[in-house]
C-alpha cells in the first residue's frame, strides 16, 4: 500500500497541470521525409517537461530539406499553370486506429503494432498526453488502479541502443512503448490520432483558371486538353460542378479532379498492414486491380490483399502501360502517368522498382509512402519522392509509364515470362 501511496503521489506531482507537460506543435514550412516501406514506423511523442524546447527546430534537425540536386529535377509537366500549395495534416480516423490495435488479436497475421518512440522513460507525460479524461481523473484518485496502470506500462517500455533507431532521424529515443488492445482501455484515440498525424499537403488550382475554362477560352480548353487528354470532358464537367457548388471561392483543390474511387482513398489509412505505392498507382487507373488475380496473384505473408509486390507491378506494365519515351517526357507528364523509383544498379528487371506514384500536374503527385499502416495516401511534390529515395537506392532514376489507351488489365492473359520483359528505353 506504501507503494501504491508514493506512486499517486507522483502521479499527481505531474499530472496537476496537464497543459504543461504538452508538446508545442512546431509547424514546419518543409514537406515530411516518407518512410521506407520496410522500416517501423516509429511515432515522435513530445514527452519532455521543457516546453521551450520545442519552440523551435534544432539547426542539426533531420528535418532540415534541402533542395535535389541538378541530376533529379522534375520531369517536365503539360500542366505549365501555377499549382497553389498549402500545408495539411492527415490523421487517421478513430475508428482505424482501434481496427488497427484490435488486430493485435483478431487479425494478427496482417496487424501492424503502433510502436511510440518517447523521450523520457517516465511515464506521467505520456498518461497525460494521451489518457482519456475519465481514466485521467481516475489516475489522481484511485491508488490501486494507479499503480497497476503504470506498472504494467513500465514493464513493457524497451529500451533500445543507438544504433537500432531509425536512421532517418538523429532524435535519441529513451524508450518505446508498443501499444496492445488492451491499451484501449485507458487511450483516448483522438489524442493518440493527434499524435499519429502525418504531415502532408494540398494543392490547389486557381480561380482565374477554373474561370477561363468555364467560358471556354481557347488557350484554356487547349491546355486542359493537352494535360487530361481523354479525360478532358470529364474534368471539364467536374470543374463545372465544382463552381456551381461553390461561386465564391478562391481556389479548387486538385483532389477535386481524382476518379471517385481515389478521391474516397485520399488521405485514408489502412488499419493493417500491406496496401503499398504499386497498388496505389495501378488502381487510380483500374479500381478493381487489387481484386484482379491476373495481376495480384499471391497473398503475401504478413499483409493484407492491398499490396502489390514488384514482379506483380511489372507484369502490370507490361501488359498495359507504355514507357515514355525521350520526346514524350520532352512533351511533358500528362494526369495519370505513372512515375517509377528504381535502383539502376540493380538493371532493367522488376526488382529495381522500389516506388511509384501518379502524376497530378506540375510537380505534384499523388502516391501512398509506404505499405507501412501509419502512412496515408497522399500528394506529395517531386522534390520529396528524390529526398525520401535517394538515401536508400544506390543509383537513383526514374521510369515513367503511360497506360495504354483502351487496355482493360481485369481478364488478360497471365501467361507471360516476367524475367524476360524488355521495356523501351
Amino acid at each position: 500500500m506504501f507503494r501504491a501511496t508514493q506512486q499517486l503521489q507522483y502521479l499527481r506531482s505531474g499530472l496537476t497541470h496537464r497543459t504543461a507537460l504538452r508538446a508545442n506543435v512546431v509547424k514546419l514550412r518543409v514537406k515530411h521525409l516518407s518512410l521506407p516501406s520496410f522500416l517501423t514506423w516509429l511515432v515522435v511523442l513530445g514527452l519532455c517537461h521543457s516546453r521551450a524546447s520545442w519552440a523551435t527546430l534544432p539547426a542539426d534537425s533531420a528535418l532540415a530539406i534541402e533542395e535535389p540536386d541538378a541530376s533529379h529535377r522534375p520531369p517536365t509537366s503539360a500542366w505549365q499553370k501555377e499549382i497553389l500549395l498549402e500545408p495539411k495534416t492527415i490523421k487517421p480516423s478513430s475508428k482505424t486506429l482501434r481496427t488497427r490495435l484490435e488486430a493485435e488479436k483478431q487479425r494478427p497475421e496482417i496487424s501492424e503494432p503502433v510502436v511510440l518512440r518517447l523521450k523520457t522513460t517516465e511515464l506521467r507525460p505520456l498518461l497525460a498526453q494521451l489518457a482519456s479524461d475519465k481514466v485521467f481523473k481516475k489516475l489522481t484518485t484511485v491508488e490501486e488502479y494507479s499503480f497497476l496502470l503504470m506498472k504494467n506500462l513500465e514493464n513493457r517500455l524497451e529500451r533500445r541502443s543507438p544504433q537500432n533507431q531509425n536512421v532517418n532521424t538523429k532524435a535519441t529515443a529513451a524508450a518505446f512503448l508498443t501499444l496492445r488492445s488492451s491499451d484501449l482501455e485507458w487511450i483516448d484515440l483522438e489524442k493518440l490520432s493527434t499524435v499519429l498525424s502525418y504531415p502532408s499537403l494540398e494543392p490547389y488550382i486557381a480561380m482565374e483558371e477554373l474561370r477561363e475554362l468555364q467560358k471556354s477560352d481557347p488557350a484554356a480548353i487547349l491546355r486542359w486538353q493537352t494535360h487530361f487528354g481523354a479525360r478532358f470532358d470529364e474534368m471539364r464537367e467536374k470543374v463545372s460542378r465544382w463552381l456551381t457548388a461553390d461561386a465564391n471561392a478562391l481556389q479548387m483543390p486538385v483532389s477535386a479532379l481524382l476518379p471517385d474511387h481515389m478521391k474516397n482513398l485520399l488521405g485514408r489509412y489502412s488499419p493493417f498492414r500491406g496496401r503499398n505505392c504499386f497498388a496505389t498507382a495501378l488502381q487510380f487507373a483500374e479500381p478493381n486491380i487489387i481484386q484482379t488475380k491476373n495481376i495480384n496473384m499471391m497473398r503475401e505473408a504478413g499483409h493484407s490483399l492491398a499490396l502489390i509486390n514488384h514482379d506483380e507491378f511489372s507484369h502490370a506494365l507490361w501488359l498495359g502501360y507504355d514507357e515514355l519515351t525521350q520526346q514524350q517526357l520532352g512533351s511533358g507528364l500528362k494526369f495519370g502517368d505513372v512515375i517509377v523509383v528504381i535502383d539502376a544498379s540493380e538493371g532493367t528487371t522488376y526488382s529495381s522498382f522500389k516506388h511509384a506514384a501518379v502524376h497530378m500536374a506540375g510537380d505534384i503527385y499523388f502516391h501512398k509512402p509506404s505499405k507501412s499502416a501509419s502512412t496515408p495516401i497522399e500528394f506529395a511534390r517531386w522534390k520529396d519522392i528524390v529526398q525520401t529515395w535517394k538515401p536508400l537506392v544506390k543509383q537513383l532514376d526514374f521510369r515513367f509509364f503511360r497506360p495504354r489507351p483502351g487496355v482493360r488489365l481485369q481478364g488478360q492473359n497471365p501467361s507471360i515470362a516476367i524475367e524476360k520483359i524488355k521495356w523501351n528505353r
